[in-house]
């Protein structure tokens, strides 16, 4: 697979708009529920050092408030991801797919992100590739067990 990767700029702290933990939590929900109907629910536990096998999509919102919102999940949970959203088994899809499917997930999430921020911002591209974890501490961060499979979502924003 091909990666690519997004260095996070998040923007410096302005404090007029926020994406609180319980907003974030929804709109990924939301994403699990409704456009990939597969089982899922929180996992509270402590995040895990994010493997270096795993993917890892990304976009940043740029414009007068700033932000990169990642998602990382192990391939099988990706492969799971493009099934459901493109109804097929696995043994049809091909590498591409799954990334493309994984990159349209954190692409929807990105973009209720935008949605709810009062500025004029862009979304960018997704990029999807191999991971690169972001030590950055003021993240954001919520986890799912998606399908038996950890699913975490990391919100950089200022």
């Amino acid at each position: 697979m091909t990666s690519f990767i997004i260095a996070p700029r998040p923007s410096e702290p302005n404090g007029r708009d926020r994406i609180s933990h319980q907003s974030l939590a929804q709109m990924v929900q939301e994403v699990l529920t409704t456009m990939l109907e597969l089982p899922h629910q929180s996992f509270d536990g402590s995040p895990a050092p994010i493997a270096p096998n795993q993917l890892m999509a990304a976009v940043r919102i740029s414009g007068s408030w700033q932000a990169t919102l990642q998602i990382y999940a192990s391939e099988k949970l990706a492969r799971r991801i493009a099934c459901a959203m493109f109804a097929q088994a696995a043994d049809v899809l091909d590498d591409e797919d799954v990334l493309d499917a994984f990159g349209e997930v954190v692409n929807v999430i990105g973009g209720n992100v935008k949605g709810m921020i009062d500025q004029d911002c862009t979304l960018s591209l997704p990029c999807v590739g191999t991971a690169q974890p972001d030590p950055t501490p003021t993240s954001l961060t919520i986890m799912y067990d998606v399908c038996g499979t950890l699913l975490t979502v990391e919100l950089i924003q200022a």
